[in-house]
């Protein structure tokens, strides 16, 4: 009769599995610091460029509104008075010969909705010798007006839509009810449109 007997004091392992799966475990935790460490680099580098591009914006902001103040001050001066006024006066004057109700009322065609429409139309010159308007707008829905607001903003002729009032009125006979707005926006007529755009292109 055979018998086994294990004489050693330790329970038998397999080392060379442990150590397999131990420098695996080893190896993916190194790739994994290495993505990381790649990623940091990357992250350090953007963030850098982007505070260098933004220190180099600030400066050029800077500048200009120190060059803004400058032609401010020169064009405010006393001696250069009468110079500004009628340079004021013809730019007030160019941008009154260049706006049109015919064209107005062709541009607010194109982008008004179906269920919308002009009530009355108040333009004026502004200090900066631009076209503000104040419509005042009829819509059977609020959406209607919301939707105008974004076609304003999407057309190179309206500037700066902003509603500034709103009513909501009922006919009693019908029992429709109409929301009345009021908005407020810069106009850029064709002809002033298309001065700018020769230039810019200049």
């Amino acid at each position: 009769m055979r018998l086994n007997i294990n004489l050693a004091t330790q329970r038998y392992e397999d080392v060379r599995q442990f150590y397999v799966r131990w420098s695996a475990a080893l190896g993916v935790a190194a790739i994994f610091t290495a993505i990381l460490i790649v990623l940091a680099v990357f992250n350090y580098s953007s963030s850098s460029q982007s505070g260098r591009r933004i220190r180099q914006l600030r400066q050029r902001i800077d500048v200009l509104q120190s060059e803004r103040a400058n032609a401010e001050a020169v064009e405010n001066s006393p001696e250069n008075r009468d110079v500004t006024d009628q340079k004021n006066y013809w730019n007030a004057q160019i941008a009154r010969r260049s706006f049109s109700w015919t064209q107005l009322f062709n541009d607010l065609q194109r982008i008004m909705p179906g269920r919308a429409y002009v009530v009355s139309v108040k333009p004026e010159v502004t200090q900066d010798n631009r076209v503000k308007l104040t419509l005042r707008v009829a819509a059977e829905q609020h959406a209607n007006a919301i939707d105008l607001v974004k076609r304003m903003e999407s057309s190179p002729r309206f500037k700066q839509p902003e509603i500034t009032a709103e009513s909501a009125e009922k006919d009693t006979r019908t029992g429709a009810s109409t929301i009345n707005l009021e908005i407020q926006t810069f106009y850029t007529p064709a002809a002033l449109s298309g001065a700018v755009a020769a230039k810019e292109g200049m």
